[in-house]
This record gives C-alpha cells, sequence and structure tokens, in this order.
C-alpha cells in the first residue's frame, strides 16, 4: 500500500521537470534583470515514458493551465484548478512481485513550482514543487492486495531530488492511513503509513483491502494502532518494519472464540530475512468449546524469505488459565520444519472435577487434581497431533463417579466391560495414568490405569483397570460450540457451516 505514494511521487517530478524546461528555452537569449510573465496559459502535450530500473512509467501526458513569472534566474509556476498529469500506467517490481497503478490522475491545483536555471548542478536539485496535492489511482494491483481504486491527499514540498509528501490514501473499501514519503538523493525512498483501527467497520475495511486476510477472522470490538516504515534504496533494495499494538480486540477466529486480546507485534522484513517480535501479548479468553483464560506470551520469530514457514521460534513466556490449573510452554528455541513444529505443552494442577463439568454428558463427576506433558505438533495448515502425551494424578488422587448408563456408551455392553462399568460408579483411585494420542483426522486415544477401590464392590478390594477410550474431539467441539457454551456468535457460525456441508446437526 505504501508503495503508491513513492511511484507516484516519481511521475509528478518527471512531469514538473518537463514542464520546468519550457522555461528554460528562452535563457540563452536572457540576461540578467529581465522579467516575464504569462498568466493562464494552458498546455496540452504527451509527455515520454520512464524506465528506470525497477520502474516503469507509460501514458504520460499533460493537461495544465500554468502562471508563469520568470526572470533573469529562476521561473515559477502556478497551477490554475483543473491541471493534470495523466499516466495509463506506473508499475515497480520486487522479489518477483509487481506493484501496478493504472489511470492515475495527479491534480496541481494549488501546486507550485519554482525553477533556478541559472544554479549549478542536477536538474532534480534545481526545481523546487511546494502546494497542495491530489492523486487518485482508477485501480492498483499487486499479489496481496485486492483490486480497488485508490486517493490521496494531502501536500508536496521541497526539491526533487528531496522531494518530500505527506497526507492520507484512502482505499475503495474505506481503509484510510496516514502517509509520509521521502524521496533521497541517489534514488532512495523511506516510507511511513499509520492507520487506526476502531471496531468492526474499520476491520471490515481491512479485510477488504488485503488477499491474506482470513475469511473466517471476525472482529467485533477493540482497537490496533498499525503503521509501517519501508526504505528502498539502489544499495540497499527494500527493508520493511512494522508494528500493531492491539487493545482488548475481541471477535471470533474459525470457531472459536477470541476476547480481551492486547499486546504489541513488531515485524522486519530486510533482505532475505524476516522476523517477528511477540511482546507482552495477553488474551483475556479463548474459547473453543473449553475455555482457556489469561493467556500470555511472549516470544521472537524468524525464517528466510524464501522458507517463511521453516524458521525458528523462541519463546521467553507462555502459559494460561485452564480448568482452575494452568497450562505452560517452556522457554526455549523451536524449529519449524518441513512447516510444522512441536512444542510441548505442560499440565498443572488441572482439576479433574471441572473437566468432567465441561464434558457434554450429565452425572460424571470427580475429583483430583491432574499433571503432565503433552508434544504438540502444529502444521502451517492448522492440524494438530499429538504422540506419547502422559497425565497422572497428583498425590492423593481422589474420586471417579460415572453412571453405569454413560460407561455403557463409553465402553460398549461386552461382558468384559461390566467390572469397569461397577467400580467406575464409585471409585476412589489413588493412581491414575493416561497416554495420550491425537492425529490429524481429530481422533483423541487414551490409554488410561487406574488403581483404587470401591467400597461397594468386593468389600472394597484394590482393583486395577486399563482402558483404552476413543473420542472424537471436532465432534466433541461442535457439540459443545451448538450447546451455546461459547457465545451466540460462534453457535450461529457452526449452524451455518453445518448446513453449508449438508449436515443438519452436529455429529
Amino acid at each position: 500500500m505504501p508503495r503508491k505514494g513513492c511511484a507516484s511521487a516519481r511521475s509528478f517530478a518527471r512531469g514538473f521537470l518537463w514542464a520546468a524546461g519550457l522555461a528554460a528555452v528562452a535563457v540563452p537569449l536572457a540576461v540578467r534583470g529581465w522579467t516575464f510573465a504569462i498568466e493562464q496559459s494552458s498546455l496540452e502535450v504527451a509527455l515520454p515514458d520512464i524506465r528506470s530500473g525497477t520502474w516503469e512509467i507509460t501514458g504520460n501526458r499533460a493537461n495544465i493551465r500554468p502562471t508563469v513569472s520568470a526572470g533573469g534566474d529562476s521561473a515559477s509556476f502556478d497551477f490554475a484548478p483543473s491541471s493534470l498529469i495523466l499516466t495509463d500506467r506506473l508499475s515497480f517490481a520486487q522479489s518477483g512481485q509487481s506493484l501496478t497503478l493504472r489511470n492515475l490522475r495527479t491534480d496541481l491545483s494549488q501546486t507550485k513550482v519554482q525553477l533556478d536555471y541559472r544554479a549549478t548542478g542536477p536538474w532534480l536539485e534545481r526545481v523546487a514543487i511546494n502546494g497542495e496535492l491530489r492523486m487518485d489511482a482508477g485501480r492498483i494491483d499487486h499479489p496481496r492486495l485486492l483490486s480497488q481504486a485508490w486517493h490521496f491527499e494531502g501536500s508536496v514540498s521541497g526539491r526533487l531530488a528531496a522531494l518530500r509528501i505527506d497526507g492520507t490514501l484512502t482505499s475503495a473499501a474505506g481503509l484510510a492511513a496516514e502517509l509520509d514519503v521521502q524521496l533521497h538523493p541517489g534514488g532512495a525512498v523511506s516510507i511511513t503509513a499509520e492507520t487506526s483501527l476502531e471496531g468492526p467497520e474499520d476491520v471490515r475495511a481491512l479485510a477488504a483491502t488485503f488477499t491474506d486476510w482470513p475469511a473466517l477472522l471476525t472482529v467485533e470490538s477493540g482497537t490496533a494502532q498499525l503503521s509501517v516504515d519501508a526504505w528502498m534504496s539502489p544499495e540497499d533494495g527494500l527493508e520493511i518494519t512494522g508494528r500493531a499494538e492491539l487493545e482488548s480486540m475481541t471477535g471470533i477466529v474459525n470457531r472459536t472464540a477470541v476476547s480481551g486480546l492486547s499486546g504489541e507485534v513488531r515485524g522486519v522484513l530486510e533482505q532475505d530475512k524476516l522476523s517477528a517480535d511477540f511482546r507482552d501479548v495477553r488474551i483475556a479468553g479463548i474459547n473453543p468449546g473449553i475455555p482457556i483464560s489469561d493467556v500470555r506470551f511472549s516470544g521472537d520469530y524468524t525464517a528466510s524469505t524464501s522458507s517463511p514457514l521453516e524458521g525458528t521460534l523462541d519463546i521467553q513466556h507462555a502459559r494460561a488459565a485452564f480448568l482452575d490449573g494452568r497450562l505452560r510452554i517452556p522457554p526455549g528455541t523451536y524449529a519449524l520444519a518441513n512447516g510444522s513444529v512441536q512444542v510441548p505443552v505442560e499440565l498443572q494442577e488441572v482439576s479433574l472435577g471441572r473437566l468432567m463439568e465441561v464434558y457434554p454428558a450429565e452425572g460424571l463427576s470427580g475429583s483430583g487434581k491432574l499433571q503432565g506433558r503433552i508434544p504438540l505438533e502444529i502444521t502451517s495448515g492448522g492440524e494438530v497431533r499429538v504422540s506419547g502425551g502422559r497425565v497422572s494424578a497428583m498425590d492423593p488422587g481422589g474420586q471417579l463417579q460415572l453412571p453405569a448408563d454413560k460407561l455403557q456408551a463409553m465402553l460398549g455392553s461386552n461382558q468384559a466391560m461390566n467390572l469397569v462399568v461397577q467400580a467406575l460408579q464409585n471409585f476412589h483411585y489413588s493412581v491414575l495414568n493416561s497416554t495420550i494420542d491425537y492425529d490429524e483426522q481429530g481422533k483423541l486415544t487414551l490409554g488410561l490405569r487406574l488403581e483404587g477401590r470401591n467400597p461397594e464392590l468386593r468389600g472394597g478390594q484394590p482393583v486395577v483397570l486399563n482402558v483404552n477410550l476413543e473420542e472424537d474431539i471436532p465432534a466433541l467441539l461442535t457439540s459443545l460450540q451448538l450447546s451455546g457454551r461459547v457465545n451466540e456468535a460462534v453457535t450461529r457460525r457452526v449452524r451455518e457451516m453445518l448446513q453449508e456441508s449438508g449436515k443438519e446437526t452436529a455429529p
């Protein structure tokens, strides 16, 4: 988005340089002390195409109404309303991606050009421009942008070699950004763009501007301050620094409710390296059906531009509250290989009783605290796998009460399960260990080992149970989301997705 101001400035400067040359034609015949003035002249002329490095500007023509005042040393041009420079196509190519502006109109009304033709040095240092500036692009094309019209309104000042343009850039979708473009001697350009987002309308304008905006991301409230600084030069290439300051953002990501997202994210792109820094990112709540709260995260990510999904994630701090206990990722450096990353998630003092409460089946209850370690593998496509996770109960154990009808549904009705069904209706356990595996299709497999007793079974004799359980987690979460345990917006989205897929109810 910011490059529009840079490219237009080059076209604008070239057009002025040509117009300024009109006054210089008479200079060889002039002597010091002479003056002349031309009021409200009208010029319509085709300008030459410009090709310089990665820039290409074609279809240039001027339709201007200048008032010219000239003397022995300098000339000034003041432009009347409807003075335009028109450009059919302006393009800039960098790293295999092309930015193209089509049907560009540069309005020179209320703009003044000063030409110092007695000075020495390049023309770019002898022409100054000051005043108000308006530009309109009928369409801007870029792989990261949705094609649409853009409008710029602001001011221009300085000599062509060090021209500054600042003002407001607005997309047809309604995204507005404050833009500051500075041209530097030698061909370098620095650009700063800043925008503020407040509420869903601003976010919708942002979503209608960029191609990579997630289709299932909806923002309902909160504010964001976004800024981008870019530096382009023949020697250094392109360098970009971006920053996002988020405050109390609330919305939906796919089928998960997110509330109270705050923090700062910084990103840097320079030559063949990109990096992102997450500083004190906080989320009040994440709820896909089972709530996670008080999320805190700080970390860094670095990668090469050629392999952006195969970088290194450096976690300094990552924790959350979960079922009256805690989730934690140990500080460390985690490498992404083949587009996936493995991170160990530690469970600390998780309440078995709260876990039974959130499970969508009545009559389940229990007590005790759980701890464990679950190695998560997350792919670039968002798929999650677990292999060899382990969870165990903390001393001194606890109690399980699982109604017979629920157990029959979970364990089956064969004769071998009768003892298990009877024991777990009131089981006092001293040992609870479980292995955990989870595949990309969403199947959770628990290898559960229980040691304890049921006071009402066989005189309270010790009982050891080994049970394998399977759960379809996507179906479980769908059931929770449809039950209203997340929020109304998530429930509505899940119902719409089920209807689109031809399923009237949840699995």
